[in-house]
């Protein structure tokens, strides 16, 4: 069966209750923040260094002053959200200056991810 796969009805899977945290480390740590926000259950975090530097730090024009900028995006469901964003703002220590900044909005729409059984996909390609 080829991907991705059509579901009758596309209105059921929506989920209109998820939030959106992202934000920015100017020194980076989301290393030592994912595996904190594993065990309180969020695994669908990923984050990627940028090239950037905290406002009103001076840099040389086209030259970023750090490399350790790093951007992360989590999902959450809407009764985590605060809690979530709450912990974020404390353990990344973002109450200082140029530590970095973080937001949080709610998702219009968001999918979620149906994957086909290993076993039935095998079959399939053994019986072609």
């Amino acid at each position: 069966m080829p991907l991705p796969v059509l579901k009758p009805d596309l209105g059921e899977h929506y989920l209109d209750y998820t939030w959106l945290i992202s934000g920015v480390l100017y020194e980076g740590g989301t290393d030592l923040l994912i595996p904190e926000l594993m065990k309180k259950g969020i695994n669908e975090v990923y984050f990627y260094n940028v090239a950037g530097s905290p406002i009103g730090r001076r840099s040389v024009a086209g030259v970023a002053d750090s490399f350790d900028v790093e951007q992360f995006h989590l999902v959450v469901s809407a009764d985590q959200a605060d809690n979530i964003f709450d912990y974020i703002y404390r353990f990344c220590n973002l109450s200082e200056p140029n530590k970095g900044f973080i937001n949080i909005s709610k998702l219009f729409r968001s999918t979620g991810l149906d994957l086909p059984d290993l076993n039935d996909a095998t079959t399939e390609e053994t019986t072609d």
